[in-house]
Protein backbone atom coordinates (compact mmCIF):
# COMPACT_ATOMS: atom_id res chain seq x y z
CA UNK A 1 0.00 0.00 0.00
CA UNK A 2 1.20 3.36 -1.18
CA UNK A 3 1.74 6.34 1.46
CA UNK A 4 -1.03 8.39 -0.10
CA UNK A 5 -3.58 5.09 0.22
CA UNK A 6 -2.39 4.53 3.76
CA UNK A 7 -3.54 8.13 5.02
CA UNK A 8 -6.37 7.90 3.22
CA UNK A 9 -6.93 4.42 5.49
CA UNK A 10 -6.32 6.15 8.14
CA UNK A 11 -8.35 9.26 8.12
CA UNK A 12 -11.53 7.00 7.14
CA UNK A 13 -10.46 4.45 10.35
CA UNK A 14 -9.76 7.73 12.51
CA UNK A 15 -13.27 9.48 11.36
CA UNK A 16 -14.90 6.78 12.40
CA UNK A 17 -12.89 5.66 15.68
CA UNK A 18 -13.95 9.59 16.82
CA UNK A 19 -17.62 9.22 15.92
CA UNK A 20 -17.79 5.55 17.61
CA UNK A 21 -15.61 6.95 20.72
CA UNK A 22 -17.99 8.53 23.22
CA UNK A 23 -21.00 8.50 20.75
CA UNK A 24 -19.61 11.80 19.60
CA UNK A 25 -22.21 10.94 16.27
CA UNK A 26 -21.90 12.69 13.06
CA UNK A 27 -22.85 15.67 13.74
CA UNK A 28 -19.75 16.75 16.63
CA UNK A 29 -16.97 15.14 14.08
CA UNK A 30 -14.94 17.50 12.33
CA UNK A 31 -12.65 17.32 9.22
CA UNK A 32 -10.25 19.46 11.34
CA UNK A 33 -10.56 17.46 14.63
CA UNK A 34 -9.45 14.35 12.62
CA UNK A 35 -6.62 16.20 11.26
CA UNK A 36 -5.32 17.11 14.82
CA UNK A 37 -5.77 13.74 15.74
CA UNK A 38 -3.85 12.40 13.08
CA UNK A 39 -1.36 14.95 13.70
CA UNK A 40 -2.06 15.60 9.54
CA UNK A 41 -2.36 19.15 8.56
CA UNK A 42 -5.99 20.16 7.22
CA UNK A 43 -4.45 21.04 3.80
CA UNK A 44 -3.44 17.10 3.38
CA UNK A 45 -6.87 15.99 4.46
CA UNK A 46 -8.88 18.02 2.88
CA UNK A 47 -6.88 16.32 -0.52
CA UNK A 48 -8.43 13.29 0.28
CA UNK A 49 -12.11 14.60 1.44
CA UNK A 50 -13.96 17.79 1.80
CA UNK A 51 -17.02 16.83 4.03
CA UNK A 52 -17.24 13.89 6.77
CA UNK A 53 -19.95 12.72 4.21
CA UNK A 54 -17.42 12.19 1.53
CA UNK A 55 -15.85 9.77 4.10
CA UNK A 56 -19.07 7.74 4.74
CA UNK A 57 -19.92 7.93 0.60
CA UNK A 58 -15.87 6.23 0.14
CA UNK A 59 -16.70 3.52 2.17
CA UNK A 60 -19.48 2.78 0.93
CA UNK A 61 -18.47 3.79 -3.02
CA UNK A 62 -15.25 1.18 -1.70
CA UNK A 63 -17.25 -1.92 -0.68
CA UNK A 64 -19.35 -1.93 -3.49
CA UNK A 65 -16.49 -1.12 -6.15
CA UNK A 66 -15.47 -4.48 -4.86
CA UNK A 67 -18.75 -6.41 -4.79
CA UNK A 68 -19.62 -5.40 -8.86
CA UNK A 69 -16.03 -6.28 -9.65
CA UNK A 70 -16.60 -10.06 -7.89
CA UNK A 71 -20.14 -10.21 -9.55
CA UNK A 72 -18.68 -9.02 -13.07
CA UNK A 73 -16.03 -11.51 -13.13
CA UNK A 74 -18.22 -14.26 -11.60
CA UNK A 75 -21.30 -13.60 -14.22
CA UNK A 76 -18.49 -14.03 -17.67
CA UNK A 77 -17.56 -16.92 -15.23
CA UNK A 78 -20.72 -18.90 -14.80
CA UNK A 79 -21.91 -22.03 -17.36
CA UNK A 80 -24.08 -23.70 -15.15
CA UNK A 81 -27.10 -23.63 -12.79
CA UNK A 82 -24.07 -24.80 -9.80
CA UNK A 83 -22.32 -22.28 -11.27
CA UNK A 84 -24.79 -19.96 -10.92
CA UNK A 85 -25.12 -20.52 -6.94
CA UNK A 86 -21.57 -21.05 -6.17
CA UNK A 87 -21.23 -17.52 -7.12
CA UNK A 88 -24.77 -16.31 -5.31
CA UNK A 89 -23.52 -17.99 -2.20
CA UNK A 90 -19.90 -16.36 -2.48
CA UNK A 91 -21.21 -12.71 -3.07
CA UNK A 92 -23.02 -12.54 0.05
CA UNK A 93 -20.03 -14.38 1.74
CA UNK A 94 -17.66 -11.75 0.63
CA UNK A 95 -20.34 -8.85 1.23
CA UNK A 96 -20.50 -9.71 4.78
CA UNK A 97 -16.93 -11.10 5.24
CA UNK A 98 -16.11 -7.30 4.18
CA UNK A 99 -17.47 -5.17 6.27
CA UNK A 100 -14.80 -3.47 8.47
CA UNK A 101 -15.43 -3.08 12.36
CA UNK A 102 -17.08 0.35 11.88
CA UNK A 103 -19.66 -0.99 9.75
CA UNK A 104 -22.42 -0.01 12.35
CA UNK A 105 -21.54 3.57 12.20
CA UNK A 106 -21.17 3.75 8.02
CA UNK A 107 -25.16 1.91 8.19
CA UNK A 108 -26.41 4.13 10.90
CA UNK A 109 -25.75 7.36 8.77
CA UNK A 110 -25.62 6.38 4.79
CA UNK A 111 -29.31 6.49 4.54
CA UNK A 112 -29.32 10.08 5.98
CA UNK A 113 -26.11 11.00 3.81
CA UNK A 114 -27.63 12.22 0.20
CA UNK A 115 -25.12 11.04 -1.66
CA UNK A 116 -24.88 8.09 0.24
CA UNK A 117 -28.37 7.33 -0.45
CA UNK A 118 -28.12 7.93 -3.97
CA UNK A 119 -25.42 5.23 -3.85
CA UNK A 120 -27.24 2.68 -2.34
CA UNK A 121 -30.33 3.25 -4.68
CA UNK A 122 -27.84 2.76 -7.56
CA UNK A 123 -26.31 -0.53 -5.93
CA UNK A 124 -29.84 -1.91 -4.98
CA UNK A 125 -31.02 -1.82 -8.86
CA UNK A 126 -27.76 -2.69 -9.99
CA UNK A 127 -27.72 -5.96 -7.58
CA UNK A 128 -31.34 -6.51 -8.29
CA UNK A 129 -30.44 -6.63 -12.36
CA UNK A 130 -28.23 -9.39 -11.74
CA UNK A 131 -29.10 -11.08 -8.67
CA UNK A 132 -32.05 -11.54 -11.04
CA UNK A 133 -29.60 -13.25 -13.38
CA UNK A 134 -27.88 -15.35 -10.75
CA UNK A 135 -31.37 -16.78 -9.91
CA UNK A 136 -32.79 -17.49 -13.29
CA UNK A 137 -29.56 -19.31 -14.22
CA UNK A 138 -29.32 -21.20 -10.97
CA UNK A 139 -32.81 -22.20 -10.09
CA UNK A 140 -34.04 -22.38 -13.94
CA UNK A 141 -38.06 -23.25 -14.69
CA UNK A 142 -39.64 -19.85 -12.62
CA UNK A 143 -42.10 -17.76 -14.46
CA UNK A 144 -41.33 -13.61 -14.92
CA UNK A 145 -43.64 -12.78 -11.88
CA UNK A 146 -42.40 -15.05 -9.02
CA UNK A 147 -38.30 -14.42 -10.53
CA UNK A 148 -39.67 -10.81 -10.29
CA UNK A 149 -40.48 -11.87 -6.21
CA UNK A 150 -38.20 -13.95 -5.42
CA UNK A 151 -35.42 -11.32 -6.09
CA UNK A 152 -37.31 -8.93 -4.17
CA UNK A 153 -37.22 -10.59 -1.62
CA UNK A 154 -33.35 -11.64 -1.61
CA UNK A 155 -32.79 -7.62 -2.27
CA UNK A 156 -34.60 -6.99 1.18
CA UNK A 157 -33.23 -9.95 2.96
CA UNK A 158 -29.92 -9.15 1.39
CA UNK A 159 -29.79 -5.74 2.86
CA UNK A 160 -31.58 -6.69 6.24
CA UNK A 161 -28.68 -9.32 6.67
CA UNK A 162 -26.24 -6.49 5.91
CA UNK A 163 -27.84 -3.85 8.58
CA UNK A 164 -28.08 -7.17 11.06
CA UNK A 165 -24.25 -8.12 10.51
CA UNK A 166 -22.98 -4.25 10.70
CA UNK A 167 -24.23 -4.03 13.75
CA UNK A 168 -22.82 -7.41 15.05
CA UNK A 169 -19.07 -8.13 15.88
CA UNK A 170 -17.25 -9.83 12.94
CA UNK A 171 -16.83 -13.52 15.18
CA UNK A 172 -20.59 -13.22 15.34
CA UNK A 173 -21.46 -13.24 11.64
CA UNK A 174 -20.32 -16.34 10.29
CA UNK A 175 -23.35 -18.69 11.44
CA UNK A 176 -25.79 -16.52 10.68
CA UNK A 177 -24.32 -15.88 7.54
CA UNK A 178 -24.43 -19.74 6.25
CA UNK A 179 -27.60 -20.09 8.15
CA UNK A 180 -28.95 -16.93 5.93
CA UNK A 181 -27.13 -18.65 2.78
CA UNK A 182 -29.60 -21.92 3.43
CA UNK A 183 -32.37 -20.20 4.23
CA UNK A 184 -32.15 -18.36 0.58
CA UNK A 185 -31.43 -21.70 -1.02
CA UNK A 186 -34.33 -23.04 0.32
CA UNK A 187 -36.59 -19.93 -0.63
CA UNK A 188 -35.42 -20.04 -4.28
CA UNK A 189 -35.67 -24.05 -4.73
CA UNK A 190 -39.52 -23.10 -5.00
CA UNK A 191 -40.25 -22.41 -8.29
CA UNK A 192 -44.07 -21.79 -7.91
CA UNK A 193 -43.63 -19.29 -4.77
CA UNK A 194 -46.13 -20.64 -2.67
Amino acid sequence: MDKKTQNKVRIIEKTFESIKKDNKGLANVSLLRVAEELSMPYEELTSFFLTIEDIYFNEQARSNRKIKQFLEKGLSEVKTANDAKYLFEEIIRLFVQDLPDYADVVWAATPFLPKCLEERIRMKTYLKKNFKRIIKKGWPGKIESVLDRQTDLVILSFYGLYEYCARTKKKDRKAILEDFINMLNLHLQDRLFF
